[in-house]
């Protein structure tokens, strides 16, 4: 087995952990929702590890349900694309930079908004690791094969 096909096996393993990872991120609400939502729950919500700090947003906001779905999607593109690694470079691609982009935009909201800096110590840190691991295992592209092609004539 070469090095790259090892390389390939590790990023295939890779977008498995990650993808079912990145699936099961609804049950973060119930283990931590200070350091996943923004805002307050309904009292009746069942939470497991202490609840989320009074806010003025409302906590199962539609955009929590929105993430949830453009996380579930790329999950499964991911589990899906881990049978060719190499072929699935975007998602890789992807991932990196949305999670960046959402830590980025994550970390002034946490400070700014009153009672919401659990995020710093909960999604920002787990947004950060994932785009790390990411990178650290996107599959290298191909070697670009050369291809002539015959001249067109008019």
């Amino acid at each position: 087995m070469t090095a790259d096909d090892v390389s390939l096996k590790r990023s295939a393993l890779v977008m498995r952990i990650v993808g079912w990872g990145t699936l099961l991120l609804p049950v973060t609400l119930f283990i931590y929702p200070a350091g996943v939502v923004w805002g307050s729950l309904p009292p009746d919500f069942p939470i497991i590890c202490g609840a989320h700090p009074p806010s003025a947003l409302d906590g199962l906001h539609p955009y929590v349900w929105m993430l949830f779905g453009l996380y579930a999607s790329w999950a499964i593109l991911l589990i899906l694309g881990a049978k060719n690694p190499r072929a699935a470079i975007s998602l890789f691609d992807f991932g990196i930079l949305a999670n960046l982009v959402h830590a980025g935009i994550m970390i002034p909201q946490a400070l700014i908004y009153p009672g919401e800096i659990a995020h710093l110590w909960a999604d920002v840190p787990a947004l950060l690791l994932v785009s790390a691991v990411l990178w650290i295992w996107r599959p290298k592209p191909a070697a670009a094969a050369s291809v002539s092609l015959p001249d067109q004539q008019s």
